[in-house]
């Protein structure tokens, strides 16, 4: 597979929110849904986005295989601590499309 890029991984994530969002017909309340900021605008700030408490990609897992052990990769699989899976009631990110994010993360989130 090739190396993954930021640009790929933002793709990800806005398309399975527009798929939300059409399933929903509403927009998300993310914030208030989420006890905690989300974002994706950036890396850094997927990275440091805090739901319900929980570091999305703690920086001890990038870039050595741990990926599978970060929150994100966690929450898009199947509930973590009481908290549903996400995106919330789905459309979820296919297994592939999670596999392409554990990658990323896995070879340090490249620009």
């Amino acid at each position: 597979m090739a190396e993954l890029h930021w640009a790929r991984i933002k793709q990800i994530l806005d398309d399975v929110m527009e798929r939300w969002k059409q399933a929903n017909n509403r927009n998300p309340a993310m914030k208030a849904a989420h006890d905690g900021h989300i974002g994706w605008e950036t890396k850094e700030e997927l990275a440091d986005s805090n739901p319900y408490g929980k570091q999305m990609i703690e920086s001890d897992k990038v870039g050595n295989g741990r990926a599978e052990e970060t929150n994100l990769i966690r929450i898009l699989r199947g509930p973590i601590g009481g908290f549903r899976r996400m995106p919330s009631r789905g459309p979820y990110l296919t297994p592939d499309e999670i596999g392409e994010i554990a990658q990323w993360i896995n070879a340090g989130m490249p620009d």
